[in-house]
């Protein structure tokens, strides 16, 4: 006899995604990316205005 495949539960709202369906679409960034990316863009911001005069006042 064939095995059925189990058929995901209805929804009872149409329009809502359980998160497990909707992270598999998703780009993940990890928090330290992301306070590592933040710390570089603002050094290189300090030393672009210390380098062109614009810093300190």
């Amino acid at each position: 006899m064939a095995k059925k495949e189990k058929a995901p539960p209805l929804m009872s709202s149409a329009g809502i995604m359980r998160y497990f369906e909707e992270e598999k679409t998703q780009f993940k960034v990890s928090p330290r990316a992301v306070v590592a990316f933040g710390l570089a863009v603002g050094i290189l911001a300090i030393i672009m205005n210390a380098y062109y005069g614009l810093w300190p006042g």
